[in-house]
């Protein structure tokens, strides 16, 4: 797409991130955004019992929420790429 777009790729690198076993807050941020995220994209397609139980999962209240799992990790992959106009 970059090269359609007028763009000489100069490099492409694959970052992989994989934190386990930390409770950190920034990990519970990360995931509360991610699955807000996936709810508003998906949640056409759930059914009601999914839904709900998607939406304790984002309930910042809900002693379920995901902002107070002691068991979270973050395990992404991001591509990114180096381009110059061409």
């Amino acid at each position: 797409m970059l090269t359609a777009a007028g763009f000489a790729v100069e490099d492409e690198r694959t970052i992989t991130v994989n934190i386990e076993g930390n409770r950190g807050e920034a990990i519970g941020r990360y995931a509360h955004g991610s699955l807000r995220r996936i709810r508003g994209a998906a949640a056409p397609a759930l059914s009601s019992e999914d839904l709900a139980a998607l939406d304790e999962l984002l309930d910042v209240n809900s002693p379920h929420g995901i902002l107070h799992r002691d068991d979270l990790a973050v395990r992404t992959e991001r591509t990114v790429w180096a381009a110059r106009r061409a």
